[in-house]
């Protein structure tokens, strides 16, 4: 295998197979492999806080803009915004990370509507959200992006939301065990 390409795209995935998940690309040659395993669209919140990788408290540190990195420049559906975590309940995050989701085609930044969940809401500069993200990189390396499968105002203030979410998370079951991967 000469060259790994992982494209993570969990909110993608939900629209195109009805739940969220992950994809993985191995080029090199005839090799491919796709792996589908998420919370789906629209969840209850024991099942975000089972699938989820990392939950917290966000604040929008700027506007969701096309981010042609997250899965290539063919994919103009994908935004990300820039957040600055503020409480983080489940996960090891960076202090500051992009948020990747899936919005409706066209748009500018500002006009984005979301495409796929009725669990997520558009970022708002200075916003406090609740987050949950699927797959991706919780540290931010560089060249990686993180997927919502939840983006909700933090209607509850910040300490509410993290007892909330803990709570929800101290008795959701155990992650789903990830076994449908197709291999061609």
């Amino acid at each position: 295998m000469s060259v790994k390409t992982w494209a993570v795209a969990g909110t993608a995935a939900a629209v195109l197979f009805g739940g969220g998940g992950w994809h993985v690309w191995e080029s090199s040659g005839a090799s491919h492999r796709e792996s589908l395993c998420g919370t789906p669209s629209g969840g209850t919140d024991a099942e975000v806080a089972a699938s989820a990788q990392g939950i917290a408290v966000v604040e929008a540190a700027g506007e969701a803009a096309h981010d042609s990195q997250a899965v290539g420049a063919e994919n103009p559906e994908l935004v990300t915004t820039p957040v600055r975590i503020v409480e983080s309940m489940k996960g090891k995050f960076a202090p500051v990370i992009g948020v990747s989701q899936r919005v409706e085609p066209g748009g500018a930044p500002g006009s984005f509507k979301v495409a796929t969940s009725n669990r997520e809401v558009m970022m708002e500069p200075g916003g406090r959200y609740v987050v949950a993200i699927g797959p991706g990189d919780l540290e931010a390396r560089p060249g990686t992006t993180t997927f919502s499968t939840l983006i909700e105002p933090a209607r509850r203030g910040t300490a509410g939301e993290a007892d909330y979410w803990r709570g929800v998370i101290a008795k959701a079951p155990p992650k789903p065990v990830c076994d449908d991967t197709v291999a061609q």
